[in-house]
């Protein structure tokens, strides 16, 4: 009986794969052909005889949500994806129960942590009506199934359900391979993720955290795989999965983009390491070492998620990260983003430009090119000329930041305070950090009559604040849109302004001018990346507006535009990220992830930099929403010995129900290559009695 249910499991698995060759088939009769060498042991190939099969359509579904939505484009053998309920079949475990009918134990989903959001773990009953030499359907009902679930929140990681109430548990949270039932009717999986222990009760309800298993090779370690929750390299997948679940549950259909520090990447380049991550961390910082390389673009993709990366200034780097294959880079130098977009031959045919559409723009479905703050590096920061100059420089997407002011207007600005490093009195009084003003202490009115954001903070060989250089924005203030070319705008007037560009080119002053056709049209369906700057931050909270006041006020300004489908919010802030897709279900969100230390001196221009890794007193700052990140615990502090699928494949349960015996896989990192461990868990005190 085992040997035909394990015959069932090895074809159906492949069947699910979908597998379209006949090579595969064959294959797959190969293994079975060892299996069955392998079970009969010595005994004669003559006295092992098929006494009954059944059968369960590869085609066999479970009510539930659509699944299979990141497996490919299909159709594959004539079925086509995404499922619209639950595929039923992959079993990688079977118990028998005392009835006739066996529980079987679903795998992880369609193969990998990256494609497997969408398919919930369960356990269904099956019931095999055997065709055999006396008759029998040769047919497999399927009865029920549990779910499993974790609505106590035993887990401290983010899942895919996370913001539900439920928590049904899926194949991107846990690679599940097999189950054993205890005495008491409870049921334990193995894990290959983790690896982990999963104990549910006979529902599938959790019944504790995941238990990891202890290195003992390595006192004091875990043997973690590549996509341990408890280490950096796979937590931000996990993030995004949590978000985007929460943004479907609002009927937000757009998925959320990932975007991180671009030193950070698994590019493997340890030249673009940032000095505040790496094996050795700056003198006094108080930072533990930690891998810089922790984002990997073609995993995030694989599930479904755009990668756009910040800031990115030399065309060195720019050109190295397109070949990287990000979906767009944000960058303070937009005439050099530019340039080497349009050099970048991205099909090695020799033929530059791949990026560029006929209509001699850049492409945004092939690659976002986005103007941090405008042009930062050309212009003032956050102000109409930097927008201007992005503008003038063909970005697909202008990238800016909001404050709130007194009287509640979103204005364009990085930090809580007006900065002196960045702005001057318009009355020409002194002003220095020991008089800044907060944003949120000042109405609008007063901001922009008050103070100048024009000074040169960067590089003075390119940025420059000669109002010449913007012609169309002394041509708006001309008409009255803004008091002053450098005042601190609002969001509603940079809206105003990009209309007014397009006019500027299309039908005003600036009309056969050079490339006003291609700027008019740029500017016709440029997109806006919109930062909520909060920094929740415990010494910080007090200087800015609640979570909730940015999101209703960004959310509500770009609605009265008419702009969701133009305009992202995005923020390190997660709080204000699930508000907008909570309140703003047709505003795409975008998840910026960075770790810069620290600066105690505000007169440096990144004192607020408020990127959002940071731990605080032993916790992560409220900046994730609640979501856990294990703050510069990577492969320096605890490596990775589990090899990917290589975690609890089999286990065993002891005769007397009281150990389990969980495989796994694969030899561990740095054993005998032909060692496979099988760890005893102790049932009584869930604890690894450390025989192995």
């Amino acid at each position: 009986m085992n040997l035909t249910v394990k015959m069932l499991r090895r074809v159906h698995t492949h069947a699910l794969s979908l597998t379209p060759t006949l090579a595969a088939l064959a294959t797959t009769l190969a293994a079975l052909t060892a299996a069955f060498s392998l079970a009969a042991g010595n005994v004669h190939a003559a006295d092992v005889r098929l006494e009954g099969r059944a059968v369960l359509p590869a085609a066999t579904f479970a009510d539930g949500p659509v699944s299979g939505q990141h497996i490919g484009a299909g159709p594959f053998n004539g079925i086509t994806v995404p499922f619209a309920k639950q595929p039923v079949q992959g079993f990688s475990a079977v118990l028998k129960n005392t009835d006739g009918s066996f529980s079987v134990m679903a795998d992880n989903g369609y193969g990998s942590l990256e494609n497997s959001a969408d398919f919930l773990l369960r356990v269904y009953r099956i019931k095999p009506d055997f065709e055999t030499a006396s008759g029998g359907s040769g047919r497999i009902a399927v009865q029920s199934f549990i779910q499993l679930r974790d609505p106590d929140h035993r887990i401290p990681f983010a899942i895919v359900n996370h913001f539900s109430s439920e928590r049904l548990l899926t194949g991107a949270d846990f690679d599940i391979e097999s189950m054993q039932r205890a005495p008491d009717g409870s049921l334990w999986f193995g894990d290959e993720f983790g690896p982990f222990l999963l104990h549910t009760d006979g529902t599938g309800r959790l019944l504790e955290k995941p238990i990891p298993l202890p290195d003992f090779a390595h006192p004091g370690q875990e043997v973690r795989s590549p996509q341990s929750p408890y280490s950096e390299e796979s937590s931000a997948l996990r993030i995004m999965n949590a978000v985007h679940s929460h943004a479907v549950k609002y009927d937000n259909t757009k998925t959320p983009v990932f975007s991180p520090y671009h030193v950070m990447l698994d590019d493997g380049n340890s030249a673009s390491d940032h000095y505040a991550r790496g094996p050795v961390s700056p003198v006094g910082s108080g930072l533990a070492p930690a891998a810089s390389d922790i984002f990997n673009v073609a995993a995030m993709q694989a599930a479904g998620y755009p990668v756009v990366c910040w800031t990115v200034n030399t065309t060195e780097r720019m050109t190295e990260l397109m070949k990287l294959k990000l979906n767009g880079e944000i960058s303070d130098r937009p005439d050099l983003l530019l340039a080497a977009v349009r050099a970048f031959d991205a099909n090695n045919d020799g033929v530059p430009g791949d990026f560029i559409g006929a209509d001699g723009l850049i492409d945004i479905t092939k690659f976002d090119a986005q103007a941090h703050r405008g042009g930062r590096n050309l212009r003032p920061e956050n102000t109409l000329p930097s927008m201007e100059v992005g503008l003038d420089n063909l970005m697909t997407t202008l990238e800016t930041d909001i404050a709130i002011t007194k009287d509640f207007m979103p204005v364009l600005d990085h930090d809580p305070h007006v900065q002196a490093v960045k702005v001057r009195r318009a009355d020409g009084m002194p002003y220095t950090p020991d008089s800044e003003k907060l944003v949120k202490d000042l109405t609008f009115a007063e901001l922009q009559s008050q103070y100048i954001a024009d000074k040169i903070i960067r590089d003075p060989a390119f940025q420059k604040n000669d109002p010449s250089l913007s012609p169309v924005t002394l041509a708006f203030k001309a008409m009255g849109g803004i008091p002053h070319e450098y005042a601190m705008p609002s969001l509603q007037q940079l809206f105003t302004f990009v209309q007014f560009y397009r006019w500027y080119y299309q039908a005003g002053p600036g009309v056969g001018t050079p490339d006003a056709v291609l700027k008019w049209k740029n500017a016709a369906k440029v997109r806006f990346n919109i930062e909520t700057k909060i920094n929740p931050r415990a010494e910080f909270v007090n200087r800015t507006f609640a979570p909730w006041v940015f999101t209703l006020l960004v959310g509500g300004t770009i609605s009265l535009n008419g702009m969701q489908d133009r305009a992202d919010i995005q923020s390190f802030d997660f709080r204000t990220l699930l508000l907008a897709q909570r309140w703003f279900p047709q505003i795409r969100t975008v998840y910026l992830f960075g770790d810069f230390p620290i600066y105690a001196d505000r007169s440096n221009s990144d004192s607020d930099d408020s990127t959002n890794l940071q731990d605080e007193n032993g916790a992560n700052t409220p900046w994730l929403a609640g979501l856990f990140w294990p703050y510069r615990v990577t492969a320096l502090s605890n490596p990775f010995r589990a090899k990917r699928s290589g975690g609890f494949e089999g286990m065993a349960i002891t005769p007397d129900g009281k150990k389990l015996l969980p495989l796994l896989e694969k030899p561990l990192v740095g054993d005998d290559a032909k060692t496979l461990l099988m760890h005893e868990f102790d049932l009584g005190s869930h604890t690894y009695t450390g025989k192995h």
